[in-house]
């Protein structure tokens, strides 16, 4: 298994890619802790876990809050004795509908607390325990460059805010030997059963599906990306180079 031996602590699980991802995680042998702030949709992906024959940990918090953060962090080694793998997904107010002067400050600071400030305490909080076990793998998702246009100017600029932090990330913490890289999702309306994960459909002419994302982190939390470090790659059915429209297959 490509995982097998590894800890993955594993943010942001909702019902669509953060649960497929946690899912493969744990399929392909590592131990997982999941956290978000709704401990429910946490228990059921652990119990899906636990049915499939995996381990998962739950360990619920607001990501935004630096002292829960690292309560999350010292719980896991805790319980695992280290951190090989961060997935962190926090974000959300995906809202094409909402133009510049419907964005308020609350639901400026809301956006870029979830999504931002998330990132920058877990970075915080898993380096030195990664940097102790000799590296690890830091996977962050954004937002394809379509995705991030149709969404409002506060979403746009958190998920590009992912990018550019990532990146920097990459370059600081190389010396530690842990890598940092991003995933940047298209659009996804595709489902998953509570069985195990599978590729989806070898098809690019339709929606995306969770399992997409969940496998394009797995390469990066895999030491099969060992050498690398620094790198978006957008999994959106190449909308961002012009193979379809955005809306697409979505409606």
């Amino acid at each position: 298994m490509r995982l097998d031996g590894k800890v993955a602590l594993l943010t942001g699980i909702g019902q669509g890619m953060g649960r497929a991802t946690a899912k493969l995680f744990a399929q392909e042998g590592a131990k997982t802790a999941l956290t978000a702030r709704g401990e429910e949709r946490l228990k059921e992906t652990a119990d899906q876990i636990k049915n499939l024959g995996g381990t998962a940990l739950i360990v619920p918090g607001d990501l935004s809050d630096k002292a829960k953060v690292e309560k999350i962090v010292n719980e896991v080694v805790a319980e695992f004795g280290k951190i090989d793998i961060l997935y962190s997904a926090a974000g959300g107010n995906f809202d094409p509908g909402r133009d510049l002067q419907e964005i308020d400050q609350s639901f400026w600071d809301s956006t870029v607390a979830s999504t931002l400030n998330s990132l920058y305490n877990l970075a915080q909080a898993v380096r030195p325990v990664m940097k102790e076990n000799g590296g690890g793998s830091i996977i962050t998702v954004a937002a394809s460059f379509n995705v991030r246009q149709a969404g409002n100017a506060s979403y746009g600029a958190a998920k590009s805010g992912v990018i550019g932090m990532s990146q920097n990330l990459a370059a600081e913490l190389s010396k530690d030997n842990i890598r940092v890289n991003t995933v940047a999702a298209g659009l996804f309306r595709g489902t998953f059963g509570e069985g195990k994960i599978v590729t989806g459909e070898a098809n690019l002419a339709r929606t995306g599906y969770p399992q997409d994302i969940a496998y394009a982190s797995l390469f990066f939390a895999s030491d099969e990306s060992a050498w690398i470090t620094g790198q978006t790659l957008a999994v959106d059915g190449g909308v961002d180079v012009g193979t379809r429209g955005l809306w697409d297959h979505e409606r």
